[in-house]
């Protein structure tokens, strides 16, 4: 009686493995949202096109009752477009979107998604509140030395290069996204992979 239990165990054991599901395919359909997190922070001083930077999934990536990718699971940002401010002119420019995920069955799957784009502080009002006000210290100056239309005219120009040179100095308005900022962006293509 024990044998025959022994061997109805036994081939159960040998028959249970083929009776578990084969690997299934399953589709991240594209559109959908990949939330994530920065590991490091992005400032736009030093960023480089082309550069990555570590991420981290915030939400599962889930499929039915199947998990492709899970809340945690390591992912990478690649930098599009990075653009330090000028002193006078040009903002400070970012773009980046996700390029990898780290999938559940452990391997790592090059993405495409949206783009996170963002654009720094503008230079003209900044610029013009201290080129115009050096230009009316200027023909002030100018016009209290001189007295004359040719002496506030000069003044005037060089106040406003004075405005000019103070612009320069003040004015790099480069930002960062800091380390733990939040972002979803949507996958243009599926993940396809096999659970």
């Amino acid at each position: 009686m024990k044998a025959r239990f022994a061997l109805l165990a036994l081939g159960l054991l040998i028959t249970l493995p083929l009776l578990a599901a084969p690997p299934l395919e399953v589709v991240v359909p594209a559109g959908t949202e990949v939330h994530f997190k920065l590991l490091n922070a992005i400032n736009t001083a030093n960023a480089k096109a082309g550069q990555h930077v570590a991420a981290q999934l915030t939400a599962p990536l889930v499929v039915g009752i199947k998990t492709v990718a899970a809340a945690g699971a390591p992912a990478t940002v690649k930098i599009t477009t990075a653009e330090a401010s000028g002193r006078v002119g040009g903002s400070a420019k970012l773009v980046f979107s996700l390029a990898s995920v780290t999938l559940a069955n452990g391997t790592k799957a090059d993405v495409r998604t949206s783009s996170y784009a963002r654009e720094g502080k503008a230079h003209a009002k900044h610029n013009a509140k201290y080129i115009v006000g050096g230009a009316v210290v200027g023909a002030l100056a100018g016009q209290a030395l001189g007295g004359n239309r040719n002496a506030t005219a000069k003044g005037t120009a060089i106040g406003a290069g004075v405005g000019i040179g103070a612009a320069a100095a003040t004015g790099k308005f480069d930002f960062e996204v800091k380390a733990g900022e939040r972002f979803a962006l949507k996958l243009k293509t599926p993940i396809k992979t096999v659970l």
